[in-house]
């Protein structure tokens, strides 16, 4: 089986192209701008997503294609609008016209993300994907607007070939125990110093209080893999399940892992992005009832000391 992985060095793309180079039978191609870093591949294709075309050719001859490229979804890098609206619309949507253009036979596959829903007040109502694509509620930062976008389109999108579109909550994963600007591995950082003796300076959070969902990057791969096997149909599908929680207490479920003490006045610091939004969560019943389970991993279960 030929898996082709479009993104190199991004969260995705990394766990994907691990999560099937030792998976028998597997042959994974990566394309991109920069070379794989800390992880091997089959076969690299250099390619400029924003300027280049993409060898069709052998792209055609995959039995897997999955889009992990994408931009913004880190607030702190201060990604280009211009770089966002690309990477997570226009050039996912001219793959797609050319797959379909050029007769692929194959199952193309990318990924949305719940900040698609936008604005809302309403504490623990789990989204639909119908009500997650079609959401009219305010979006305020481009990474949602775009991923809003390219969501509409993947819902109206019509191919001979197989394709799936999986949206996703939050997600963690044991690589958040390396150092990064988000907001797990930089809590993680933290307590690992601190734990170490390197007296780090005091962590900075927002309040907390937004509610989010949380699974893990390992779970989400192999609901992908699952879905690959058994040939669901078509179409738009979240990936629910895991756990359900304000920010404040993840971070308080952490410094409890680390044994080590969480003051009241580490919170209310910082502004996030994503503050407005009370409450993100989405039904993952329809992949339920396809694959049978649900990520069910427990923070403490992937950080456990």
């Amino acid at each position: 089986m030929i898996i082709s992985i479009i993104g190199t060095n991004g969260m995705l793309s990394v766990a994907l192209t691990k999560y099937f180079f030792v998976k028998k039978g597997c042959q994974v191609d990566v394309y991109g701008l920069d070379v794989p870093k800390g992880y091997t591949c089959n076969n690299f294709y250099r390619v400029n997503l924003l300027t280049d075309e993409l060898k069709y050719d052998v792209l055609l001859l995959s039995d897997i294609i999955i889009y992990a490229s994408g931009a913004g979804v880190q607030a702190a890098l201060k990604t280009d609008s211009s770089l966002v609206y690309a990477l997570n619309v226009n050039i996912p949507i001219e793959i797609t016209l050319q797959l379909k253009k050029r007769g692929y036979k194959g199952k193309y596959i990318s990924f949305g993300s719940y900040m698609e829903i936008g604005l809302n007040n309403e504490c623990g109502r789990a989204f639909t994907e119908k009500e997650v694509v079609c959401s009219a509620f305010s979006i305020t930062n481009d990474y949602g607007l775009s991923k809003r976008l390219y969501g509409r389109y993947m819902n109206d999108f019509k191919s001979d070939f197989v394709y799936y579109h999986f949206i996703l909550p939050n997600m963690f994963s044991e690589d958040d125990l390396k150092p990064g600007t988000r907001l797990i591995p930089y809590t993680l950082q933290y307590l690992q110093d601190y734990n170490a003796g390197k007296n780090p300076s005091a962590p900075s959070f927002s309040a907390g209080l937004q509610t989010r969902q949380f699974i893990t990057l390992e779970e989400m791969i192999l609901m992908v893999d699952k879905a690959i096997n058994k040939n669901i149909p078509s179409g738009i599908y979240n990936i629910g399940g895991g756990e359900f929680l304000s920010i404040k207490h993840l971070i308080e479920r952490l410094f409890a892992v680390y044994h080590v003490p969480c003051r009241d006045e580490y919170f209310g610091k910082e502004v996030r992005r994503d503050g407005d939004i009370k409450s993100l969560r989405i039904d993952g019943n329809k992949i339920k009832n396809e694959l049978g389970e649900l990520p069910n991993s427990r923070i403490e279960d992937i950080f456990k000391i």
